[in-house]
């Protein structure tokens, strides 16, 4: 696969994870003051714990207006286009080099045909390994994107102008406060939630889409296909990584050094028993459901207008 295709690939990927994040923002700022609320007010009480999305939404806006739903969509466009493109569109580059050395897998390169023989004989599991490698990659080169997107979104304000902190001001002070290393807090699991993300959206929606069409049901790879597989897809994929994504996301709103992953699993688990790491798993589905969707659903569409193969 030469650099020109590996560069469309990289920039279709990140076209459609930007459209899904744009529909599914309101949802992830939802998600995330679900996971920082019990531990950010230092309360584990029952009503913090049966807190909802829909009442999470609702004391948002009353407090700080309907514009809180967009709140860090500057960050979460920017990641979106770097490290979504990356991390989708570098899989299959990775595949075949995977495919290769692990199964000593042939591909002579000439066109979709030959591409889509190469993923049928490949195994779930080096789908899985190559999933992994480039979703790990690029959430390791793009840890302060989500950083601030999280930091952002969690950050609560009074509607006023001057107390709105912006994505430049939360990185100076970020870096200023606890060191330039803390814009790659929380990197490692950031690494294996992304490793996770990718491995089971990949593997499941490929998988998943094969099996489909040979029931017979879908009669053919189009739109219908692509929204159900891809909801399947979003099923599993929140279920492998809500636990991991907890636990980032209280690493990456907590202030001060000496965060660990391994702290803040025991302050979550200690709060809120092992049910904890599911905490906003409606919330992370109802976005990351919608969020599969689309991603999937636009890049097969994109995929197809500039000559590339289906997923």
């Amino acid at each position: 696969m030469d650099a020109r295709e590996v560069t469309t690939r990289v920039f279709v990927s990140g076209a459609s994870v930007m459209c899904a994040t744009t529909v599914t923002n309101p949802l992830d700022v939802v998600k995330v003051r679900l996971q920082t609320a019990a531990t950010a007010t230092g309360t584990t009480s029952s009503t913090t714990a049966a807190d909802g999305a829909i009442a999470t939404a609702a004391r948002a806006v009353e407090r700080e207006g309907i514009s809180v739903f967009w709140r860090g969509l500057g960050p979460s466009l920017t990641r979106a286009g770097l490290y979504g493109g990356l991390r989708l569109g570098l899989y299959e580059p990775t595949l075949e080099l995977a495919a290769r050395g692990l199964e000593g897998g042939e591909y002579d390169g000439d066109g979709a045909r030959d591409r889509e023989d190469l993923k049928r004989r490949t195994s779930v599991g080096t789908k899985l390994i190559a999933g992994a490698s480039s979703g790990a990659f690029a959430a390791a080169l793009l840890n302060p994107t989500e950083l601030l997107k999280t930091r952002m979104m969690a950050t609560p304000t009074t509607g006023s102008v001057g107390a709105k902190p912006s994505a430049i001001r939360l990185l100076v002070d970020a870096a200023r406060t606890d060191g330039v290393l803390s814009l790659w807090r929380g990197c490692s699991l950031a690494m294996t939630r992304s490793a996770i993300l990718t491995a089971s959206q990949v593997a499941t929606y490929g998988e998943a889409k094969r099996a489909w069409l040979s029931l017979g049901v879908g009669a053919q790879d189009g739109f219908q296909t692509h929204f159900i597989v891809s909801m399947l897809t979003g099923v599993v994929t929140t279920a492998a990584t809500n636990p991991v994504d907890m636990v980032k996301t209280q690493m990456f709103v907590a202030r001060g050094s000496g965060v660990t992953a391994f702290g803040t699993l025991s302050r979550v688990l200690a709060a809120h028993g092992p049910m904890g790491l599911f905490k906003g798993f409606s919330a992370n589905y109802v976005r990351l459901g919608p969020q599969t969707v689309v991603t999937f659903c636009v890049g097969e569409f994109l995929r197809e207008r500039f000559g590339l193969n289906a997923m």
